[in-house]
């Protein structure tokens, strides 16, 4: 069974969720989900951001794609949740 491990992401948005912008986490990564999404209410508390809303989520990744070089994007959606995609960008070995 592979180890998986997770990704916490925080955005803080105007009222309408219309202007969104990212706030740092001070540990993004996490061993596994379930920790991320213990610590999600207490980082949303603890972010210091003056945004009228404030949202989180925790996106489960393989350990392996960690290592590589990744793309993270995210969305709010009309519902208001906070959307994330988590692309690993294939490695390049050079050969001779």
């Amino acid at each position: 069974m592979e180890h998986v491990a997770a990704f916490m992401l925080l955005v803080g948005c105007s009222s309408d969720a219309t202007l969104c912008k990212e706030i740092p986490v001070p540990v993004p990564a996490y061993e596994t989900l379930a920790e991320c999404q213990s610590d999600l209410p207490l980082q949303i508390r603890l972010s210091g951001s003056t945004d009228r809303r404030v949202l989180g989520a925790c996106k489960a990744v393989d350990e392996e794609v960690f290592e590589q070089s990744a793309s993270i994007d995210w969305a709010v959606s009309r519902a208001g949740q906070l959307l994330i995609t988590f692309d690993a960008e294939p490695q390049v070995v050079a050969a001779r």
